[in-house]
Formats: structure tokens, C-alpha cells, sequence
């Protein structure tokens, strides 16, 4: 590759890396806050931070009962930590957009240890939650 070329695709990859960063930055507050409204178990204010994808299906009682039924009887959450993060421009069953897929270590009162996974969209420049399951 010639030097010229080289340099050219360097700085423009520089100048994206701030734009990524803030991106997922943004997608993982919004992961988060929604999370911490379940955690709260204020499941009417995350229904209302959820993508239209999460909305229509579900009511936020059924919200609280799938949660509910995910997570099992754990108790408070003790701790969180992120492993993983992936991009994804197209979901199963969903609309082509930018997706970003965040999986936490999370730890309960109880100690039990599981994998939460978060999955917010961006939709007209806002980050919802359009996906939640535990491993």
C-alpha cells in the first residue's frame, strides 16, 4: 500500500475511534439505566425506556413477569460488570439499524452469579432497549 494511502486511512480510522467510543458509551448508559430500572423494580419507567420492539408485545406487568421469570428468585443485585460487547446492523426479526449487544456479569444478594444480556437499538438518535434475556 503506498505511504500516501496509508496515512489517509490512518487518520480517517484516528478521527472515527472518538465516534465509536461515544457511541457505545451512549448505548451502554442506556443499557444500564434500564437496568437499573428493573433492578428498582420500576418496570412502567423501563417499558417507557424501551424500544417500540420491546413495547408492542409487552405490557410493563409482562415485563415485570418475563424479568421476573428470567432472573428467578436472586434477590438484590450485588454487582455489575460488562464482558462483552458486539455490533450488529440487523436482528432477528427486527428492522435493519445499528445494534449493540452488551453482556453483563451480574451478581445477586443470594450470590448467584448469571449473564444478563442487553440489547439496545439506536432509534431516531436514542438508545433503546429492544432485548433483555439471562444466561
Amino acid at each position: 500500500m503506498p505511504k500516501p494511502l496509508a496515512l489517509f486511512l490512518s487518520v480517517i480510522l484516528l478521527a472515527l475511534t472518538p465516534h465509536v467510543y461515544a457511541t457505545t458509551e451512549a448505548a451502554e448508559a442506556a443499557a444500564l439505566a434500564w437496568l437499573e430500572a428493573v433492578d428498582n423494580g420500576e418496570y412502567e419507567q423501563a417499558w417507557e425506556k424501551s424500544s417500540p420492539l420491546l413495547k408492542t408485545p409487552l405490557s410493563p406487568s409482562m415485563l415485570q413477569r418475563v424479568v421476573s421469570l428470567a432472573r428467578g428468585d436472586v434477590g438484590s443485585v450485588a454487582s455489575r460488570r460488562r464482558i462483552r460487547m458486539s455490533q450488529y446492523t440487523s436482528m432477528p426479526g427486527a428492522p435493519r439499524n445499528d445494534y449493540k449487544e452488551f453482556a453483563f456479569q451480574t451478581r445477586f444478594s443470594d450470590n448467584q452469579r448469571v449473564v444478563e444480556v442487553v440489547t439496545p437499538h439506536l432509534e431516531e438518535g436514542i438508545w433503546r432497549v429492544s432485548g433483555y434475556y439471562v444466561q
